[in-house]
């Protein structure tokens, strides 16, 4: 310690410049966050109700975020968005007291949790329960979990609850991890509707087969029938063409039984 070179600089005014580096960070991720909570991800415009969250943590405008899907205008950050159906409706407990300042803007958050009293403001991790949209914070679920939302009461039949505010690198692989899923699933659609497509074209096939078979008997019916009306006919006309038509057991006359005897008589046995 007596300028012998061994000194270890321990003091905080020796150790300024490295944790202002620390603290400008932490100031930039606040900044962030409270961005995240008080605008819409896609449109960066103040939060309004109603709201919807995705499975990604990111909160929209509603209106904005239909606006967009009808458009077709979503952007390449938000390309897991395909509809209405990949976002819940979110059920924000408000906090009435919030105070202002001298410009009208909310100093405190506008929502809290209801179970644990934390205020929604970026510092505490929150979440969303798919089952019901309730918003609570990831500390209450975690303690008090149930299978009823301990805020309106909802039956949770699912026990999936979306995280709000990833970071960078759990947004990008969860995203991914969302595009497969429904890539996945695109891929077991088109399977089934390609095999529904060909046991529907062997039902019509077999269909115009057996209709082909009823359409040949109707023809050989209606043939039938017209050639019996023609011979019904033409014995009522001609006695001779009916004649043709004598059963057996019809009494014959004495031109029949000549034929017959003669036919006998001059037959080489």
């Amino acid at each position: 310690m007596g300028n012998d070179g061994g000194v270890i600089a321990v003091k905080r005014k020796f150790m300024r410049h490295a944790q202002g580096e620390k603290k400008q960070e932490k100031a930039e991720q606040d900044l962030v966050r409270l961005q995240k909570i008080k605008h819409c991800a896609i449109s960066e415009e103040p939060l309004l109700e109603p709201i919807v969250a995705c499975r990604l943590g990111n909160l929209y405008n509603k209106q904005v975020l239909l606006e967009h899907l009808l458009a077709r205008t979503i952007p390449d950050r938000f390309q897991h968005l395909k509809s209405l159906r990949d976002v819940v409706s979110c059920n924000f407990s408000h906090k009435d007291n919030a105070k202002s300042d001298q410009c009208g803007e909310k100093k405190e958050a506008f929502y809290y949790c209801p179970i644990s009293m934390v205020e929604f403001n970026g510092c505490h991790q929150f979440v969303v329960l798919e089952s019901c949209g309730c918003v609570i914070s990831a500390k209450a679920w975690k303690e008090l979990r149930s299978k009823e939302c301990l805020v309106c009461g909802t039956h949770l039949s699912k026990e999936k609850t979306i995280p709000l505010f990833l970071s960078a690198e759990e947004y990008t692989a969860k995203q991914q991890q969302i595009l497969n899923q429904k890539a996945t699933k695109k891929e077991k659609k088109a399977h089934c509707v390609k095999e529904t497509g060909q046991n529907e074209r062997r039902k019509i096939k077999k269909r115009k087969a057996e209709s082909d078979v009823y359409k040949r008997a109707d023809v050989s019916k209606s043939i039938t029938n017209n050639v019996s009306d023609y011979v019904r006919k033409e014995k009522n006309k001609n006695a001779v063409f009916a004649s043709l038509f004598k059963s057996g057991q019809e009494k014959k006359n004495a031109n029949d039984l000549m034929m017959t005897v003669g036919g006998m008589r001059y037959t080489l046995s």
